[in-house]
């Protein structure tokens, strides 16, 4: 679809600008859907379920912003396993995805307030206050 509208493939060698937004969109959006169905369907949220899906949707919008580095990373890939490494479902995809979706949980889930931690972590830590 994005070639036929702009008469160009959608990869980061082509149009780098456009599809590093294109991550972006795509890692929020999926994020806050999940944050979304969290929020509705979780019984842990139980009478504040606004209240989490609006904190989760902001710590995701702030963790998706780290996730620049993932069309970079096939290419580090290459160079330090060859290209085939780089081209491979596991380097092309796999890790990308993963390390963009551990920026994400790990800089944007991380409420500086609360050392990382939710509720129930905190509890089991012995450091939310009863």
């Amino acid at each position: 679809m994005f070639e036929k509208v702009m008469k160009k493939p959608l990869c980061f060698a082509k149009s780098p600008a456009t599809f590093v937004a294109h991550t972006f969109f795509f890692i929020f959006t999926g994020v806050t859907a999940y944050c979304g169905i969290d929020a509705a369907l979780n019984p842990a949220h139980e009478g504040k379920r606004m209240e989490a899906f609006k904190g989760e949707t902001y710590n995701s919008y702030v963790g998706t912003n780290t996730a620049w580095f993932e069309p970079y990373v096939p290419v580090a890939v290459a160079k330090v396993a060859g290209t085939a490494a780089g081209n491979s479902w596991i380097g092309g995809s796999l890790l990308p995805a993963t390390l963009a979706y551990a920026t994400v949980k790990g800089v944007g889930w991380t409420d500086w307030g609360n050392k990382g931690l939710n509720d129930h972590e905190m509890k089991l830590n012995g450091l939310l206050k009863k």
